[in-house]
């Protein structure tokens, strides 16, 4: 198990290396020239350690809705927040105007009213997993609906604007993104890794177990899965949909070490750091100086992941 954890987390300081080195010019970081290293400081440093926080929330988040839900399919995107996020960018872009802050307090505000709209709805119906993902389903149908008809109304260059939100980007990270993640993400994690072995009861036993043995499932979903997409929140509205980090990443650690959340947890963040950090790196370099954004290029890694998954435990 720990040779796992060295192997990864070595490969994740490797993955860093190359991405302040690489980009439309390639540095040398050992030997930079006052340029390089305003370059280096200003704009890779906040981007390469904002995406590798990044793609370490995305992939708690997603560790933590798929054991609440007991569904190995789930992830934060589960629940509509996706397309609650795009939707709240559009309200911005099309009636306000698309100053970044502006765009990700509107996806913010979005996301979190989406989150409670899930949590009151199935707090009615004692909080049971499936009740949480029919409600996602239904709210994403939802929040889809109303972003094309704004994207129906709007003008040619608002449309624009929108579409390159939902891509999923990096550009732009400032070192208080990071802050700001660094600081949502840390008391997350610490909380999630004290209920570790709540998220193994919950998603091994029925709720009556659990009841049983003094755990309220209900309770203990709505904490967590609240935090979970808090946490999706803060992230999505900086950078856009990135998807598949949070179903792909906790796939992935289960396969290499089980589903014991005590492990899974920090092992499919350090997954998900690793998908963000590839991602980045080739979209930056495959058609330089054109960056191709961090969500295509997941979409391209996710999708065969999630076929996989599917032929599976289809049958199940």
């Amino acid at each position: 198990m720990k040779n796992r954890y060295i192997i990864l987390t070595t490969s994740l300081f490797i993955l860093i290396y190359f991405g302040l080195s690489l980009g439309n010019s390639t540095i040398n970081i050992f030997n930079m020239t006052k340029q390089e290293s305003s370059i280096i400081l200003l704009l890779r440093a906040p981007r390469v350690i904002f995406g590798l926080l990044c793609g370490m929330g995305l992939a708690l988040c997603g560790s933590i809705m798929q054991g609440i839900t007991r569904n190995p399919m789930a992830s934060p995107f589960t629940l509509g927040v996706s397309s609650s996020a795009a939707f709240g960018a559009a309200v911005a872009i099309v009636f306000l105007n698309d100053n970044p802050i502006t765009v990700m307090l509107g996806a913010f505000l979005s996301t979190i009213l989406c989150a409670t709209i899930v949590f009151v709805c199935a707090l009615k119906k004692d909080m049971e997993s499936l009740t949480m993902i029919i409600i996602g389903i239904a709210l994403n149908y939802l929040f889809t609906a109303l972003t094309s008809t704004l994207q129906y109304i709007a003008s040619d260059d608002k449309i624009s604007a929108i579409v390159r939100w939902t891509f999923g980007s990096l550009n732009g990270v400032e070192w208080t993104n990071v802050w700001l993640l660094l600081i949502i993400l840390a008391p997350i994690l610490i909380f999630t890794q004290r209920k570790a072995w709540i998220l193994n009861l919950i998603c091994n036993c029925d709720d009556d177990y659990s009841l049983s043995l003094g755990v309220n499932p209900s309770k203990e979903r709505l904490f967590l899965g609240f935090s979970a997409l808090l946490l999706t929140s803060v992230i999505i509205s900086t950078c856009g949909i990135i998807g598949f980090v949070g179903l792909a990443a906790p796939y992935i650690s289960k396969r290499i070490v089980g589903d014991n959340h005590r492990y899974l947890l920090t092992y499919s963040m350090l997954v998900g750091g690793v998908l963000i950090l590839i991602s980045d790196i080739l979209g930056r370099t495959l058609f330089s100086p054109i960056i191709i954004p961090i969500g295509i290029i997941l979409s391209y890694i996710g999708v065969p992941i999630l076929i996989n998954l599917i032929l599976k435990r289809g049958e199940k």
